[in-house]
Formats: structure tokens, sequence, C-alpha cells
């Protein structure tokens, strides 16, 4: 094959590769498109060293003016090498430094993860300081109860102690039948409101445990 019939591939190779570059070069690094262009780099210095290998069966005339736009396109294909070899070594600078800080910091994906833990962290102290503070509230409470029975009780024992000396009274002053059964009856009412009383204090206490604790 000759050089005017090789080289228009050649120089079709050049500018489609030249298209590529520029196409890398405007947009975030492409590892497919790079890899499309290095290999068009690498072939198209293929076809540059079979021209030039070629030109040298050509007439001295014809010989000098391939040798000039053969080395015309050796330069541009140069160009677009060096192009490449730039943007690759840039594009290896920011993935090392990509992969220093994820190996510092973690990946976006870890980072997430670790900000949700810590946020679930928080939330299960506030809950746990909430638990703390309503069990306290209960503690308080159910303490504030134990003191109303126990004075309920030592009422009631006020007024069996009351109610025995009554009788006793009665007794030493010879009252009559009537009287005592008079006496009688408004002790078991006493009694009775005094259970009243504490069956309504431990329904309060539990249901200010139900509603609080639980």
């Amino acid at each position: 094959m000759s050089v005017s019939g090789y080289f228009p591939e050649a120089k079709r190779l050049y500018l489609n590769l030249q298209r590529k570059v520029a196409s890398l070069e405007a947009k975030a690094f492409d590892e497919g498109l790079y890899t499309e262009c290095a290999n068009d780099a690498r072939e198209l210095g293929n076809r540059i060293r079979y021209l030039e290998m070629l030109v040298q069966q050509e007439g001295r005339g014809r010989r000098e003016m391939w040798i000039g736009r053969i080395s015309g396109l050796a330069d541009n294909h140069m160009s677009l090498e060096k192009a490449l070899t730039r943007m690759e070594s840039a594009y290896q600078k920011r993935a090392r430094s990509r992969q220093m800080r994820e190996k510092l910091f973690g990946t976006k994906d870890e980072r997430d993860a670790m900000r949700a833990q810590h946020t679930a962290y928080q939330t299960y102290q506030r809950n746990q300081e909430s638990l703390k503070a309503s069990n306290a509230e209960a503690d308080r409470i159910l303490e504030t109860g134990r003191a109303t029975l126990d004075n309920l009780r030592k009422q009631g024992d006020i007024l069996k102690r009351a109610h025995r000396k009554v009788l006793d009274v009665a007794n030493t002053l010879g009252l009559s039948n009537s009287l005592i059964k008079m006496i009688e009856r408004r002790e078991n009412m006493d009694k009775i409101l005094v259970f009243a009383g504490m069956a309504v204090s431990l329904l309060v206490l539990f249901l200010l445990y139900y509603f609080l604790v639980r």
C-alpha cells in the first residue's frame, strides 16, 4: 500500500480521536471513553510509524511532501497523547485523594451510617432520661401514697382506741344500750369512711403508676 492510500485512514483516525479527547475534556472523567481514546491513540501511533516506513518508498519529490505531512500528523498525535496523559494523571490524583479521605473519614455511606447511629443513640439517651424522670416521679407518688396509707392506718388505730375508751366510759357511767348502739353505728360508719378513703387512694396510685410508668 502506498502512502497516498494509507495516509487518509490515519488522518480520519486522528480527527476521530481529536473529537473524543475534546469530549473527554469537556465533562467529568469517563474511564470508558478514556480507554477508548487510549486505544485509538495507540493505533494512530502504529499507523504513523507504518507511514514513516512507507514514505521511504516514495520518489524524492513526493517523499519530502509526505514527510512533512506525516510529521505534522505525528506532532498532533503527540499533543493528543499529552492531553490524555494529563487527564489520566489528574484523575489518578483525585482518586488517590478520595481514597485517602475515605480511609481517614470513611465513605459517604459509612459517614451517613455513623450519623444515623449517632442520631439513634441521642434518641435512645433522651428516651432513657425521660424514663428515669418518669420512674422518679412514680417513686415520689408511691412514697406519698405509702405515707397517706400509714396516716389512714394511724387514724384507724386512734378511732379504735377512742371507741374502746367511749365504751369504757359508757359502761362506767351506766349509759343506756341505745346510746351504746348509736356509738357503735358511728364507729362502723367511721370504719367505712376509713376503708373507702384507703380504697380511693389505692385506685389513684394505681392509675398514676399505670399512666406515668407504662
